[in-house]
């Protein structure tokens, strides 16, 4: 593995453990047994850090959104619970990034300009697969445009913040793979007014406590 890479992967481990804000450079040169100076050589800063695994999480997302708008142009099935597991699974894989990122962002404006950016990239993608979900069934149309910036700001909200959260309502304790279930549960919860009749028999099980 390349030294870079391994910058970014050592970091990733303890930003996600000790918080971004919290970690210094010195803190991941340590835990790399590398010397603050070849750290330097790579990155020349901790923003610097956490702006590349921002850039390799938006990336990683792009991975997983882009198969389903093309099945979706393609008018083939897409599986709505599995595109929402896989996008749990880069929340956990990143995340400080949804414990940290309104501070990190405000602390780093060149952040904030690629938060938005992948923001917006996403919003439109998201748009072509709501319209596949209509016309294969899994959704019911909605008529009124402020109800479907609703919705997108409520799932928006929800899966940016249900780390922080059940972080905190479960008393402190280090998050678990049991706190993708939870979330996965509520988002499909806030889901349910807007599935179809035959897509909300086949997640029953999902809201079973």
């Amino acid at each position: 593995m390349k030294t870079k890479d391994r910058i970014l992967l050592g970091a990733l481990e303890l930003f996600n453990t000790d918080g971004a804000t919290e970690v210094t450079t010195n803190d991941i040169s340590r835990q790399l047994k590398m010397s603050p100076g070849n750290l330097y050589f790579h990155f020349k800063n901790k923003e610097q850090i956490v702006r590349e695994i921002f850039k390799k999480m938006a990336t990683e997302t792009i991975t997983v959104w882009k198969p389903q708008t093309k099945l979706a142009q393609q008018k083939q099935k897409i599986q709505l619970i599995d595109f929402i597991d896989k996008n749990l699974n880069l929340y956990w894989k990143y995340r400080f990034f949804h414990r940290e990122m309104y501070i990190l962002r405000k602390k780093d404006p060149d952040l904030s300009k690629l938060w938005h950016k992948h923001l917006k990239r996403t919003s439109l993608l998201m748009i072509i697969l709501y319209k596949h979900w209509v016309k294969s069934g899994h959704m019911v149309p909605i008529q009124s445009k402020g109800e479907m910036e609703f919705l997108g700001e409520l799932l928006f909200v929800a899966s940016n913040s249900f780390m922080q959260f059940f972080e905190t309502a479960d008393r402190g304790s280090a998050p678990n793979l049991k706190t993708i279930e939870k979330a996965r549960r509520h988002i499909l919860r806030m889901l349910m007014p807007y599935l179809s009749d035959e897509t909300k028999d086949g997640f029953e099980n999902f809201f079973k406590i």
